[in-house]
């Protein structure tokens, strides 16, 4: 790797300064796009809330992609993911968590102040009483949205009911868990200059991070990540693999997910790693990768530990 560092050092001469432009322009489109949600949720007064599921037909509406890719940017191809709101909270929320119970082994759902999306609570499988129908939240007044995503669903899959205080403004409704998650195959055929100068940034402070405050770093790769799980991040080179080693306690506590990143940041690798030893296939651009470690169950005490997983890039040799 040497070799690919030693240019990488070259590079940064000229990487630095785009990726200067590009945090900017992130941070200047996120901001609009913020703007002209907030601006369109108040002029509407006749206001009709439902899930909206990540899925083909969604992706097909105006701003839904851009939003997408400056508010929840690192993209979970291993969950059925939906949101809701924003909708006006004065003293209370509820969640049909029973509906959740019964979709998926496991899920979480992170409410989220708007417009500025901070976390502020989440629900998750591992914390909650399974035998409980509903689970009220008491919230400060304000706009909230929902986020939820279901792992290891089941072949019935249904999204909770939603009160505000105490009224019903959401209900259930069902989900196509065969099918809802097939946009991705396709996701990287709608790259273009535009989302690669929203995400190019992220790149070279994973190559730089360990000059930079890594809490920083951290909120920039994941400013909506869920507390839930735990996350293992970084850089790859082109021709390159990913190469991980992987503790037998960590696969008898902890779902491994992998998803590898374009410089758009758009999934072009994923997949749930079942054994002690993976190695990618070659990368054939500059990205990143995530691993998501999801626990099976409450672990209590068994908290994670980094030792647990080993990560390495590894060259391959062109013609070999």
């Amino acid at each position: 790797m040497k070799n690919r560092e030693k240019f990488l050092a070259i590079e940064l001469w000229w990487e630095i300064p785009l990726a200067l432009l590009s945090f900017i322009f992130f941070k200047s489109v996120r901001f609009s796009l913020r703007t002209l949600v907030n601006i369109a949720t108040n002029s509407n007064k006749k206001k009709v809330y439902k899930w909206l599921v990540f899925s083909a037909e969604l992706l097909e509406k105006p701003l839904v992609l851009p939003s997408l890719l400056t508010t929840g940017p690192r993209w979970n191809p291993h969950a059925i993911a939906a949101g809701a709101g924003p909708f006006e909270i004065v003293e209370s929320l509820a969640i049909e968590i029973s509906s959740c119970v019964a979709s998926a082994k496991s899920w979480s759902i992170g409410i989220y102040k708007f417009p500025e999306a901070k976390a502020v609570k989440y629900i998750a499988s591992d914390g909650s009483n399974s035998q409980e129908q509903w689970h009220k939240l008491t919230l400060e007044p304000g706009k909230y949205t929902l986020g939820l995503r279901y792992y290891n669903w089941y072949n019935e899959v249904n999204l909770p009911a939603v009160k505000v205080d105490s009224n019903l403004i959401i209900n259930a409704e069902s989900v196509d868990g065969n099918n809802v998650n097939n946009y991705f195959q396709n996701l990287t055929a709608r790259d273009n200059l535009f989302y690669r100068s929203l995400n190019y940034y992220i790149f070279t402070i994973l190559v730089c991070q360990e000059r930079l405050p890594q809490e920083w770093v951290r909120k920039e790769y994941l400013p909506v990540g869920d507390p839930n799980n735990e996350f293992i991040y970084g850089f790859i080179y082109k021709n390159y693999s990913l190469s991980l080693k992987l503790n037998s306690l960590l696969l008898a506590n902890y779902d491994v997910y992998l998803t590898i990143y374009n410089r758009s940041s758009l999934p072009i690798i994923y997949s749930q790693i079942n054994s002690e030893k993976y190695t990618s296939p070659v990368i054939e651009t500059d990205g990143f990768y995530l691993l998501r470690l999801r626990s099976k169950s409450n672990l209590g005490n068994k908290l994670f530990e980094r030792n647990w997983i080993s990560t390495e890039l590894l060259q391959q040799i062109s013609g070999k």
